[in-house]
């Protein structure tokens, strides 16, 4: 069976080979070190928000820019409460410095596949006990946030919901209403991650074949061209702060 965001890459997002977007997870990492200022960070967020346009995934853009734009609002609004604004202030800036590398969750989870993710570590001759890490880390993190959502939508049934009023006055309670089913949840998806590599055949010593053809075009070249400047001028920006 075809993996559905295969197809949707090839009907509706451009394609660009999976290898460069690994390169642009390196790129925010080392990015999310060497951007110290909240202008820099403000300008890298916006650049994955253009890349994610540039795949045509605009609800994720709505979503990261928001999200980075609120949590900046409530930097400056804290900056006005003095030391207490200063102690929470502090979490929201790190919260708020790690914005861009929600924009590249968003790439490499949303337009890149399984399939496409680990023929291109293959391709990059990563070792395989890597390449199953990576490729099993890339599928188990999206079903943390449906899980989560499941186990939410079950404490509604039973009229208890997760809101912060409940988070402060009854810390203990939400805490077992949302951590032991959770991993319970986890070894359970654990099993059945371990059961599907097995199918998919990926502990099959030697070089494995692919339906997936990765090649890289001018387009690939020009995404790289980009980050690697914008990488540079970020880099250079921060120096002259």
């Amino acid at each position: 069976m075809t993996d559905p965001l295969v197809l949707s890459d090839k009907k509706m997002m451009p394609h660009i080979d999976p290898r460069i977007k690994i390169l642009n997870t390196f790129a925010q990492t080392f990015l999310l070190f060497a951007v110290k200022s909240n202008l820099g960070i403000i300008i890298n967020l916006c650049f994955m928000a253009l890349i994610l346009a540039y795949f045509r995934k605009f609800l994720y853009v709505k979503r990261l820019l928001q999200y980075g734009f609120c949590l900046f609002l409530f930097m400056v609004l804290l900056g006005f409460l003095g030391s207490i604004g200063k102690f929470f202030g502090l979490t929201a800036y790190i919260l708020f410095k790690f914005s861009p590398v929600l924009g590249n969750y968003y790439l490499m989870t949303k337009t890149v596949s399984i399939s496409q993710f680990i023929s291109a570590l293959e391709k990059m001759k990563l070792p395989k006990s890597i390449t199953i890490t990576l490729g099993v880390t890339l599928r188990f993190i999206p079903t943390i946030a449906e899980e989560i959502q499941t186990i939410k939508q079950s404490m509604k049934i039973r009229n208890v919901s997760l809101s912060i009023k409940n988070i402060l006055t009854k810390p203990i309670t939400m805490l077992e209403y949302m951590l032991v089913p959770l991993m319970m949840r986890f070894v359970k998806i654990s099993e059945e991650l371990a059961a599907s590599a097995i199918v998919r055949g990926i502990e099959k010593p030697g070089l494995r074949t692919s339906l997936i053809e990765l090649k890289m075009t001018w387009k690939d070249l020009i995404y790289l061209i980009v980050l690697v400047i914008f990488s540079g001028v970020m880099c250079f920006f921060e120096s002259q702060a």
